[in-house]
């Protein structure tokens, strides 16, 4: 059975990117915006962790969080802030009150993520605010394209002295990126122009900073930002050489290994 994870949050934006994420990743979620019936709501609801604003009507400051624990019967439900409030007075204030984790928006996919997980297994979090140190000397990339570009982009990531795995689907894309660590994509966009968009609208919610090289026909170019060194661009057919260099650049340009 899936874990329920509860979203509170009155912002709707929130709402619908959260859900997203957490569904995609295994996670069934419900949503709540009437905190001042949250006891009778866990007396009805099978819930396994919840994730809340901590700006929320009816609840001031952490009151949220302590109504839960005041409650034999809630008290042991792990509790996530996702929170814009991004002082470590606020954050003091949240785990004095019993919270489990705070993550200040905006957040990293992978971060929440972790965190929920962590809470859920009742293992000790790394750090403060839900940030992850991640130490690599070779670049990962995860290349999202059809059996018949790999061994094109096999080949030039072995020229390129990078990490690679594959996958060719876009939604199963995205939760890897959700959960792991790489430092570019690469995207083919021959057969789906608008997986261009998708892509960017993914990247842009959660504020990733990893380069995309996107691949296309000549006569199907991708409209990206100009001048915008996180989309690249290369027309196929290519050579090795061609996207090894490609990749390089990027990579570098955003701060990854030489």
């Amino acid at each position: 059975m899936r874990p329920t994870v509860l979203l509170i949050d009155e912002n709707q934006a929130v709402t619908d990117i959260v859900t997203a994420l957490l569904s995609r990743n295994g996670y069934a979620v419900e949503l709540l915006d009437d905190t001042e019936t949250i006891l009778d709501y866990l007396a009805d609801k099978p819930i396994d962790v919840i994730v809340a604003d901590t700006q929320l009507k009816g609840n001031v400051g952490y009151e949220l969080v302590r109504t839960i624990r005041s409650d034999p019967a809630t008290s042991e439900i792990p509790l996530v802030y996702l929170t814009a409030l991004a002082s470590l007075e606020d954050e003091f204030e949240a785990y004095l009150s019993g919270a489990d984790a705070y993550i200040t928006k905006p957040f990293r996919a992978r971060d929440l993520l972790a965190t929920i997980d962590q809470v859920l297994n009742r293992k000790p979090l790394n750090t403060s605010s839900g940030r992850l140190a991640v130490v690599q000397d070779v670049a990962r990339v995860l290349a999202c394209v059809p059996e018949a570009r790999h061994r094109l982009v096999r080949q030039a990531m072995r020229q390129a002295g990078f990490e690679l795995e594959f996958d060719s689907d876009l939604a199963r894309t995205f939760s890897r990126i959700d959960r792991e660590r790489f430092h570019l994509l690469i995207c083919d966009t021959t057969k789906d122009p608008d997986a261009v968009a998708q892509v960017r609208e993914f990247l842009s919610h959660f504020a990733l900073a990893i380069p995309v090289v996107f691949l296309h026909h000549q006569d199907q170019p991708p409209r990206v930002p100009a001048n915008d060194p996180q989309f690249v661009t290369l027309r196929v057919p290519a050579t090795p050489v061609d996207l090894s260099t490609k990749v390089r650049k990027a990579i570098v340009d955003f701060g990854g290994p030489p």
